[in-house]
């Protein structure tokens, strides 16, 4: 993953030096992110800058990257707090998840959006066609409803005497019920019984316990914890994994890194850098209505082989084999 990453920047530095869209001499362009995490001190605010920055865009230079901390993710309290981050106005939007993506759209509807990590944005109505938007907005699909069925599939290849799977997530909104529906698909030609723990993040835990109580065997969160500012729960869910000796497999490598089983799903980082690379087309003057979103192809297995020793799972070789990151 580090030497592609190494390409990607390679690549983007020999496209065309380019400049922002016609503009006084001096000016500089703002691009406002929005985010449900304190984002300017974390990798993806750094992976944002540093991506913009190989385009030609330099915070402190010609670029000026607001990222205001935003603790309240209602969409009522969010159409509160939007409009103040709008004067004066932004060049650019660079909004994390669907939520975001659509107050950003709601509040500011002549300002070009890029979204990023956002599963279905046709299905969930932020964009008309894959192919041309035909809004003010396009941006990266981490194809998160096809990854969950794709874990489940890799559950039962990596534990195949587990029956029953606790699916843990947010299925009262859109993509987590579009989810927890292909998963409740694809349970039976797997032999599965599914545990849904439909809660909030604050809860999650504790409904948990009561699930794994109940029989659960493995765990499958629907959360993309790091996305959310979610991490302390994603923590905890690893531990509880831990503690009960039950595989669990998550949608980010983060998870893996701090005890979790395995990983599968989009590269967080490397969709920040695709976003930044559509925001650097629109500040050179494309019209995101007109450009195709980005569907992430490439997938990213992580696996813990320490947690495996530690709760008795051996990892077949085929998973290994497949890997893109292992812990030893």
């Amino acid at each position: 993953m580090k030497r592609r990453g190494i390409l990607l920047a390679l690549a983007a530095a020999m496209l065309p030096p380019g400049r922002a869209h016609p503009q006084p001499a001096g000016r500089k362009v703002r691009v406002l992110v929005l985010h449900s995490v304190p984002i300017p001190s974390g990798p993806y605010h750094a992976a944002l800058k540093e991506r913009l920055a190989v385009h030609g865009f330099v915070e402190g230079k010609n670029l000026v990257l607001d990222a205001p901390v935003i603790t309240h993710v209602g969409m009522d309290w969010l159409r509160i707090q939007i409009p103040k981050y709008l004067v004066p106005a932004p060049d650019v939007i660079v909004a994390f998840t669907s939520r975001m993506t659509d107050a950003a759209m709601a509040e500011a509807p002549k300002v070009p959006v890029v979204f990023a990590w956002v599963s279905d944005p046709v299905k969930s109505g932020i964009a008309k066609d894959y192919v041309r938007t035909g809004v003010n907005a396009t941006g990266v699909s981490n194809r998160f409803i096809d990854v969950a069925v794709k874990r489940l599939e890799l559950l039962r290849e990596l534990s195949p005497r587990v029956k029953r799977v606790a699916i843990v997530g947010p299925t009262f909104q859109p993509d987590g019920e579009a989810a927890m529906a292909a998963l409740r698909a694809a349970s039976p030609r797997l032999g599965l019984q599914l545990i849904e723990v439909s809660t909030s993040l604050g809860n999650q835990a504790q409904e948990l316990q009561h699930a794994i109580r109940k029989g659960a065997e493995a765990v499958l969160p629907l959360y993309i914890f790091s996305t959310f500012g979610a991490r302390s729960t994603g923590e905890e869910i690893v531990q509880l994994c831990l503690t009960h000796r039950i595989p669990g497999i998550f949608a980010e490598s983060e998870m893996v890194e701090v005890g979790g089983l395995i990983s599968y799903g989009t590269n967080l980082i490397d969709d920040v850098r695709r976003a930044a690379d559509m925001t650097v087309k629109i500040l050179r003057g494309a019209k995101p209505q007109e450009m195709p979103i980005d569907q992430v192809s490439n997938f990213e297995l992580a696996v813990n082989l320490r947690t495996a020793r530690q709760i008795n799972v051996r990892v077949p070789p085929a998973v290994l084999a497949r890997a893109s990151r292992v812990i030893e």
